[in-house]
């Protein structure tokens, strides 16, 4: 019997291509609400800060907003539509950002900022998956090389899964209070 026919053999080529074209693990409508509710509540930023960096954005866009609702949080002044407008604009991303007209989206786009801790969770979670997903990718990588000894890359290997729960759990996640002059 030849491998051409296998049963599940045509279902597997498939499934391998797709598995090339996945979407990284995210969820933009989680972002969205998460950045609403910041820009709707103060204590949705204090409760956001504490679980979510702005690299855990799978969008550029939202990182670069939250990065501006972070830092005017941090200096104390207040972070709305206007003012998130504003420091976009001073930095010279207002546009990268999506422009002044998608931060009043995000605004009428949220369920309620009660829930943005919540949210931020989702998107942590997501953001973990992505990077082990990172990680799996170099870890093929490594399998397919030829160079160097089978050790290393194990050794390897497990250094770049060790570095995905090292950083979930690191200090990577600063406390509230850091923040704040």
């Amino acid at each position: 019997m030849s491998i051409a026919e296998f049963p599940n053999n045509s279902n597997r080529t498939r499934n391998s291509a797709a598995e090339f074209e996945r979407t990284p693990p995210q969820d933009v409508i989680a972002e969205q609400s998460v950045l609403g509710g910041m820009l709707l509540s103060k204590d949705a930023i204090s409760d956001v800060v504490e679980i979510l960096r702005e690299r855990d954005f799978y969008r550029p866009a939202h990182e670069l907003i939250y990065d501006a609702i972070v830092d005017l949080y941090g200096r104390g002044e207040p972070a709305d539509p206007v003012t998130v407008s504003a420091e976009l604009t001073k930095r010279g991303d207002l546009v990268r950002a999506g422009g002044a007209p998608y931060l009043h989206t995000l605004i009428s786009s949220v369920p309620t900022a009660a829930n943005a801790g919540y949210y931020a969770k989702i998107i942590r979670e997501r953001a973990i998956m992505r990077r082990l997903v990172e990680a799996g990718t170099k870890i093929v990588q490594l399998g397919y090389t030829d160079e160097g000894e089978v050790d290393d890359a194990v050794d390897q290997a497990q250094a770049e899964v060790f570095a995905v729960t090292e950083r979930r759990e690191s200090d990577d996640y600063v406390q509230l209070s850091q923040l704040m002059p």
